[in-house]
């Protein structure tokens, strides 16, 4: 049901934007080029900003704490924020193209019988979830577990791997007799492969993800804080139940951090198969430098970032183990190094 439900919104969420785009590119394209542009960039909020807010309304309670409400109250603030900017440039584009008036009635009522419906369906979909565990420290992946996710990852690169080859095997065949569409179909390849071993990175690690949300049962609030005790080394209150709670988030999270690593390695690889493509076919878009060095300096700050969490998460474990329910918790925290 789930499933269902999270292809549904996907699915919707997708022709509403699609459609909304259309209906602007084709309403509005004799208005002035800075609102047909300003519109065209803004339209896409009116859809996406309620899917925002649902998922936030369906993935964490907001009803288990006053500080998750205010911060989906903020949320929703900004989201409406952006979605009147969105309605001036409607309106505008509308009068300066002479659009028919049911065009803006269309999109601004659309946006905001979208906006009203999203935070109940959120708790909707909310409700299709299983109770959170009643014994959390088994949410925590032994060794065993990890490299059996390493496997599918391993998995995943070798057929990837395989049928990109093939794949460009068969365009090398079709294709014209040149070394340099040889490369570029390797390259493809390459870019093919470690793009899905990327994908693959990050569904074998979404059950670290939903283990940390339960962690701090559910309440984005107390995650939060969670974050700040244990990352970034707070002095904030916490009592038992909470310590507990920031123990279990400790031993999952450089699970997180590391499969998110992995992530962004493999994905930055990928990118550059793609980038050396497009040098060999003289195609480096606008501005590439200055494209390399956003990578690089994001490379540069998150890598250390990240490895500093870690660190820091495995030393809150070994500080704070007894305040956990298992009495075999530091031996648990071990399996984490």
């Amino acid at each position: 049901m789930r499933v269902l439900m999270y292809v549904l919104m996907i699915v919707v969420a997708t022709v509403l934007s699609l459609g909304a785009g259309l209906l602007v590119g084709i309403a509005f394209q004799d208005a002035a080029n800075g609102l047909l542009i300003a519109t065209a960039c803004t339209s896409p909020f009116l859809v996406m900003g309620p899917v925002v807010i649902g998922t936030i309304a369906g993935y964490w309670d907001h009803r288990s704490s006053a500080e998750s409400r205010r911060f989906l109250g903020w949320w929703f603030i900004g989201v409406a924020a952006i979605d009147v900017v969105a309605a001036v440039f409607v309106v505008l584009a509308t009068l300066s193209a002479r659009a028919p008036v049911w065009v803006p009635v269309v999109l601004l009522l659309g946006a905001a019988v979208l906006l009203a419906v999203a935070r109940p369906l959120g708790a909707v979909f909310r409700r299709t979830e299983p109770p959170i565990s009643e014994h959390p420290d088994g949410s925590v992946p032994d060794a065993r577990a990890i490299r059996s996710k390493v496997r599918t990852i391993a998995v995943t690169f070798v057929v990837s791997a395989a049928l990109a080859s093939v794949g460009a095997a068969l365009l090398t065949t079709l294709g014209r007799d040149d070394g340099e569409d040889v490369v570029v179909f390797a390259l493809l390849a390459g870019q093919l492969t470690f793009t899905a071993t990327a994908m693959a990175t990050v569904i074998v690690s979404l059950p670290l993800s939903r283990a940390l949300r339960d962690a701090g049962g559910r309440d984005i609030a107390r995650l939060r804080r969670f974050a700040k005790v244990v990352l970034r080394r707070k002095e904030l209150p916490l009592d038992d139940a909470d310590e507990r709670g920031a123990v279990r988030y400790a031993r999952l999270v450089p699970l997180a951090l590391q499969f998110q690593i992995a992530f962004v390695g493999l994905l930055y690889v990928a990118l550059a198969f793609q980038f050396v493509s497009q040098a060999i076919e003289g195609d480096l878009g606008v501005m590439p430098e200055y494209f390399l060095a956003a990578l690089v300096v994001v490379l540069i700050v998150v890598v250390p970032l990240t490895a500093r969490r870690i660190r820091r998460a495995r030393s809150y474990v070994d500080d704070h183990a007894q305040a956990a329910d298992d009495p075999s918790s530091p031996s648990t925290a071990g399996t984490l190094r």
